[in-house]
């Protein structure tokens, strides 16, 4: 917005002088030139609609306020049928700046068909990739078709997209792409969450994956490599999000801390189901294997999961109030909210 300061002409005189004063020496006789300059000063700022006597200025506190504000949208699982197409299409609507997609994307040695169904969102977005286990089973061919298009030259990086830093892991299977304690993986993710953790600009850490590290009774459960090896780096380093696929379903736990004793027996941290202000401690984990492909059955839920869903569609994330707050939204494909939670923090 443009406002419009009345400025004193004397302001104006003292900021004349100071360049006078800088540009040449001053004249011996300087209280005539003084004289002349305030005259002319004077005359000018009560001309012209008061030319001089305005500075224009832009009132920028809103842009401020906003400056860390995005939306990102996640699913995984997808394959090129009719309800992956469905899932793209609501996904296109949100418009969002970010896209995750976690893993096993078309199910295909020739992605082509998947390329093709997504390019409305890589028109309008940020899209980023974990790899699955189907998208590297044809061997190199269709691995180095994703890293190609994608513009990858690792299946695993970081990236910061305003005041978030997201970590894509790569866990198709560890002895394709190794992530156990000797992998160079492992030492990038560890040496780049200590970065993170440095880093005054980022609020949020954000880890996407592919095999789930927590699961209710279904078709895979948790990983137990994943869980000693990386949950207490991501209680070290205070990642906020980890968000996994594999199992085609919806699941959201507690904020989850690991549990040294009984690794398979996660801590639950704050037992708020959908409202969270300042986690001290703890990840939620969110599996969202909605994207297209054909559902996994539970056979129980882990009391450790708040809820779980046999939906196809995909998780929304809205970071506001100046990238303090995030809030995510489980959207089925019909449009309706199936689940939401809020989770609010200060600066890191």
């Amino acid at each position: 917005m443009l406002i419009l300061v009345n400025a004193s002409p004397l302001s104006w005189y003292q900021s004349i002088i100071k360049i006078l004063t800088t540009l040449s020496p001053l004249p011996k006789d300087f209280s005539v030139s003084r004289s002349v300059v305030l005259c002319f000063i004077i005359l000018f700022s009560f001309s012209s609609c008061g030319l001089l006597g305005y500075v224009y200025a832009y009132d920028n506190s809103d842009v401020g306020s906003k400056l860390n504000e995005f939306n990102f949208a996640v699913a995984g699982d997808f394959g090129c049928g009719d309800e992956a197409k469905k899932t793209i299409e609501a996904m296109v609507s949100k418009k969002p700046e970010v896209v995750l997609a976690l893993g096993d994307l078309a199910y295909k040695k020739k992605p082509d068909c998947w390329f093709n169904m997504i390019s409305p969102l890589e028109n309008i977005s940020n899209f980023k990739i974990s790899f699955g286990e189907h998208d590297v089973s044809h061997g190199n061919i269709t691995y180095n078709q994703y890293l190609k298009h994608f513009n990858l030259t690792k299946p695993y990086y970081s990236f910061d997209y305003k005041n978030v830093h997201f970590i894509a892991m790569a866990t198709p299977k560890n002895t394709l792409i190794p992530y156990n304690d000797t992998s160079d993986q492992y030492q990038f993710i560890k040496r780049d969450l200590m970065e993170a953790g440095k880093n005054k600009n980022i609020n949020w850490i954000i880890v996407y994956s592919f095999r789930p590290f927590y699961s209710s009774n279904s078709t895979h459960p948790g990983l137990d490599e994943l869980q000693y090896l990386y949950h207490p780096l991501f209680d070290k380093y205070h990642v906020d999000l980890i968000l996994q696929a594999h199992n085609h379903n919806y699941q959201r736990t507690y904020p989850l801390s690991y549990n040294f004793t009984k690794q398979y027996t996660p801590i639950i941290t704050d037992k708020n189901t959908e409202s969270y202000n300042n986690i001290e401690n703890g990840q939620i984990f969110i599996t969202v294997g909605t994207g297209g492909a054909e559902f996994y059955n539970f056979t129980g839920q882990a009391p450790y999961v708040v809820k779980q869903l046999l939906l196809h569609g995909f998780l929304n994330g809205d970071v506001t109030d100046n990238g303090s707050k995030l809030s995510l939204t489980f959207y089925e494909n019909t449009g309706m909210a199936r689940d939401h939670i809020t989770i609010s923090k200060t600066k890191r």
